[in-house]
């Protein structure tokens, strides 16, 4: 006899609606609006503009999984007063874990045959955090990570939300079998009941966590349990309260359903990349999605299932689950695939043919498995087995990274000893024409990335969140002078000249600087964070006193133009740049303003690494040739004017073109240095081959 009291004739009104929503298992409306969060994803990840904030299809998919999996748990501990944890994993395990291991696996292998070259080990380490549902946080640390967080997507980022989702599960389970050891003799009314208390603490906590961390530290507000969990409590909520919500009048719960769907749907129209999310703005597409599953316990046909239940719709639902996993590993590898930058209306037929993987994966892998009927202890096993194979496929991806050694001759070192200009300037031209990578290039493009001021390693070079600046002292430590560089990874980037002439001539350096905090005094908006960029504003005030008291006789600043966007007019950006350059010439015997370097359109090693044979093809424009309409042709104008405000604000002003193009061409090799080591940034190489040329430019005296 059932539980719910199935052939008793005297039922309780609780046990009635209890059993008439246990009759109603599935649930057309759930399959049909896990097809259009799916879509949602699938269109904005596509680039479909009007779905711009077609990512809160992921919200819709936390709530439902909260709802079925809490619904089951609840319904389990009505039946039988307990919670088997061993049968509730074996479920996962069958469910998810085989299409997604699938999926891993045939992405690391396309990634290392087809795939950027030089991105194929991070790919091949993504895909090692993805197998065990760790991938969350991974992003969320790259996140504030300014090294990483413009790097190239990884085909593995989609798996954070199926991370989130088990992390969840590790824990909610083992919550509801220790609630229900202890409610043992309570009856299932006062059960739930209490259940709906615990619910509501979990999705209050998580909710202001939601907020609190949105303001501050966008990357983890938006990849992490602890602020998405309230999401899948909101489920979990409407299943604790299903016998109660079966009670509501069906013409209240059919305009929920339909108020609901238009909630999400305006949530994707109207929210974009700029939107501060999750915070309390998710609540708009989780309480959409909280009014469809309510509304729809009654059954009612007037409801927004009668959209849902359509044949397509309902087709998509069940496959919705293969093609979330495929279809972003096809955008993000498809342009490598095919060679070249895709539109898209061609990420849309991209994402067609994933739909037809997660067809194939629904029929070869997700149905046979979930007729198989083996214990836990065998699921356990045949889990360890298909995560081991995964990790090993991506160890060996690893270990087996592509061969990306020049094949150009041997080129000597560039070397600029007196009459170094004249040096550098044959060096540049011949740079131009250089058309193979050297074999002795340096860095290699393998370690490109890494060749970094040591100041990016020792905390000296402050990330996103951080203000509080070391002391970062370089150099002769035990100069009589001083020399202090700041500003963003732009200034930055000169560290090793400066150090290498601080060494040779006999000046204490101290190395002040932050991840995207320019000279000018300007009040950004930092997309990472999704937010203003308080702490730069906070980290420079600091540093600008500091540097009062510090008396140095020479501060060497230089700035991204990029960074002040389309938010600040060129004349504005000049203007806030020689407030702050006027500043430190108030505090320093001099001052000089390096202008920021040409600025690539890619990514130079990658670049490199496809075109070995060619390296004109990688080759930059210099400032002064980019034409309108190019993707940096307004940093024309604003360069010329930083230079001008520089110069008013009595700075000495240097050149960086002159270091690094020839005529109208800035190449990417010079002599066997590589000039970038990513999109925007000079190699330190390259940075401390310049020292010669540098410290002609810098004011002052020069002791030899």
């Amino acid at each position: 006899m059932d539980a719910l009291g199935e052939g008793v004739e005297h039922r309780t009104d609780y046990e009635s609606a209890a059993s008439a929503a246990k009759r109603r298992a599935f649930r057309p409306d759930i399959q049909g609006l896990r097809a259009v969060a799916v879509t949602l994803v699938v269109l904005y990840h596509c680039g479909v503009t009007f779905f711009g904030g077609g990512y809160v299809g992921v919200d819709v998919f936390f709530v439902i999984s909260g709802f079925l999996i809490t619904l089951h748990l609840v319904t389990e501990v009505d039946r039988t007063g307990t919670v088997s944890i061993t049968g509730f994993y074996s479920r996962r395990i069958r469910r998810l874990l085989p299409p997604a291991l699938v999926v891993v696996a045939a992405t690391i292998v396309v990634a290392r045959l087809w795939g950027p070259t030089l991105q194929s080990s991070r790919t091949a380490w993504d895909g090692l955090f993805a197998t065990f549902y760790a991938m969350n946080y991974r992003l969320a640390d790259q996140g504030i990570d300014y090294q990483q967080s413009n790097a190239a997507p990884s085909p593995f980022q989609h798996f954070w939300s199926l991370a989130v989702e088990e992390q969840y599960y590790v824990v909610w389970p083992v919550v509801i079998l220790v609630f229900a050891l202890l409610t043992r003799r309570a009856g299932p009314m006062v059960r739930r009941g209490l259940l709906f208390w615990v619910l509501v603490a979990v999705i209050a906590a998580s909710l202001h966590e939601s907020i609190a961390v949105t303001q501050t530290n966008g990357p983890l507000a938006y990849y992490s349990l602890q602020t998405r969990a309230w999401e899948l409590g909101v489920g979990a909520l409407i299943a604790v309260m299903l016998p109660a919500l079966t009670w509501t009048p069906k013409f209240i719960a059919a305009a929920a359903t339909w108020i609901g769907m238009g909630m999400i749907l305006a949530a994707a129209v109207v929210f974009d990349d700029a939107t501060a999310f999750p915070g309390a703005l998710a609540a708009i597409p989780v309480a959409g999605a909280a009014l469809v599953i309510a509304g729809g316990i009654t059954g009612s046909p007037w409801g927004v299932v009668r959209v849902l239940r359509g044949r397509v719709v309902q087709f998509v639902g069940h496959v919705s689950y293969g093609w979330y996993l495929w279809h972003w590993p096809v955008i993000i590898l498809g342009p490598s695939v095919f060679g070249k930058e895709l539109s898209t209306l061609e990420n849309l037929e991209l994402c067609v043919v994933a739909l037809w993987f997660a067809v194939l994966t629904f029929l070869l892998v997700e149905q046979p498995t979930l007729r198989l009927r083996f214990d836990f202890k065998r699921w356990l096993g045949v889990a360890a087995m298909m995560s081991a194979i995964v990790a090993v496929t991506s160890l060996g991806a690893v270990a087996l990274a592509p061969d990306v050694q020049g094949s150009g001759q041997t080129v000597a070192a560039l070397d600029l000893n007196d009459p170094a200009s004249s040096r550098l300037s044959t060096a540049l031209a011949r740079g131009v024409t250089t058309q193979d990578v050297p074999s002795n290039l340096d860095p290699s493009l393998l370690d490109a990335a890494a060749d970094q001021p040591k100041t990016t390693f020792d905390g000296c070079h402050l990330d996103f969140l951080d203000v509080e600046q070391p002391d970062c002292v370089f150099g002769d430590k035990d100069a009589s002078r001083t020399m202090v560089l700041f500003g963003d990874s732009h200034a930055q980037q000169w560290f090793g000249a400066l150090d290498e002439i601080a060494k040779q001539d006999g000046w204490r350096l101290v190395s002040w600087t932050k991840a995207a905090c320019p000279v000018a005094d300007a009040v950004l908006y930092n997309e990472n964070l999704r937010r203003e960029y308080t702490e730069c504003g906070t980290w420079r005030t600091q540093r600008l006193r500091a540097i009062a008291r510090l008396r140095p006789e020479l501060v060497v600043t230089s700035q991204a133009d990029t960074l002040g966007g389309a938010n600040y007019s060129d004349a504005d950006w000049a203007r806030q740049t020689r407030k702050t350059l006027t500043e430190l010439g108030t505090s320093a015997d001099d001052v000089a303003f390096i202008t920021d370097t040409p600025r690539p359109t890619q990514d130079i090693p990658s670049c490199l690494a496809e075109n070995s044979r060619d390296v004109t093809v990688c080759s930059v424009a210099a400032t002064d040739s980019i034409r309108p309409g190019e993707r940096f042709a307004y940093l024309v104008e604003r360069a010329e004017k930083a230079r001008s405000a520089a110069v008013l604000a009595g700075a000495t002003v240097l050149d960086s073109s002159s270091w690094t193009c020839s005529g109208d061409v800035c190449p990417t090799v010079v002599g066997n240095a590589l000039v970038y080591r990513d999109d925007s940034h000079i190699t330190d190489t390259y940075s401390r081959t310049l020292s010669p040329i540098v410290k002609l430019g810098l004011p002052g005296p020069n002791p030899s």
